[in-house]
C-alpha cells in the first residue's frame, strides 16, 4: 500500500502546482476556489485523489502495531481526514460574496473536519507506533511534522495579512503531503512491518 499511498500523494501535489499555473489569479485566493473556474474538475479530482491516499495509508498502517484504543483512533482519525477530503471534491464551495448553499456549507465543514482529523491522525501517529515501547524514527518526524501542521493550522485563525493567508493553506496541504509520503515509503519499504507495537495496555 506504500506506493500506492505515494503515487496518490505525488498525484495530488502534481494537481496542487497544475492548478496554480493554470488559474494564477487565483494564487492569493483560498485553495477551495480553484473547484470555481473553469478547470475546476482538476481541483476537486485533487481533493479526491488526496482523499484516496489518506484510506490507502490506514489499509497500509493497519495490522502494524497491536490494535490498542490509541491505535485504532489514529487510524480513526486519518479514516476521516480521508473521507473528508472525498467529501469535499464532491461538494462544491460558495464563491466568495455570495449566499450559502448546502454545498457549500457541506463543503466548508467538511474541510474543517478533515483539517483537523488530519491533525490529530499525524501527532496520534507520532506515540502509537513504537517498537519495544522506544519511538520509531518516522515516530520523532511524525511528531516534529505534527506540531508543525498545528502551528500552521491555528496561524490560519490570525489576522497576518494577506500574503501569509495565502501561504497557510498551501502550507498545510504541503506538510501534511510531506508527512504521508514519509510514513509512505516507510511501508513501502517494509520498515513498519511487524516492528511497530504499541507500549502500554488497553
Amino acid at each position: 500500500m506504500g506506493i500506492i499511498t505515494l503515487a496518490f500523494a505525488s498525484l495530488f501535489a502534481i494537481t496542487l502546482v497544475t492548478v496554480h499555473i493554470i488559474e494564477r489569479e487565483t494564487n492569493l485566493s483560498p485553495i477551495s476556489l480553484y473547484s470555481l473556474g473553469p478547470f475546476g474538475i482538476v481541483m476537486r479530482a485533487g481533493f479526491v485523489i488526496l482523499g484516496l491516499a489518506f484510506l490507502s495509508i490506514v489499509v497500509g498502517l493497519r495490522g502494524r502495531a497491536r490494535p490498542t484504543t490509541l491505535h485504532r483512533v489514529d487510524l480513526l482519525m486519518l479514516s476521516i481526514a480521508g473521507a473528508g477530503l472525498v467529501t469535499i471534491g464532491a461538494f462544491n464551495t460558495d464563491a466568495l460574496g455570495t449566499a450559502p448553499t448546502p454545498s457549500g456549507l457541506i463543503h466548508s465543514s467538511a474541510a474543517n473536519i478533515w483539517s483537523i482529523s488530519a491533525l490529530v491522525g499525524i501527532l496520534l501517529f507520532a506515540v502509537a507506533f513504537r517498537q519495544d515501547g522506544r519511538s520509531l524514527a518516522i515516530g520523532r518526524l511524525s511528531r516534529n511534522l505534527g506540531i508543525a501542521v498545528m502551528v500552521t493550522y491555528l496561524g490560519g485563525f490570525l489576522e497576518l495579512g494577506t500574503y501569509f493567508a495565502a501561504v497557510q493553506p498551501r502550507m498545510f496541504f504541503a506538510l501534511v503531503v510531506l508527512w504521508m509520503s514519509l510514513v509512505a515509503n516507510q511501508l513501502r519499504s517494509g520498515k513498519l512491518t511487524n516492528v511497530s507495537v504499541i507500549h502500554g495496555n488497553d
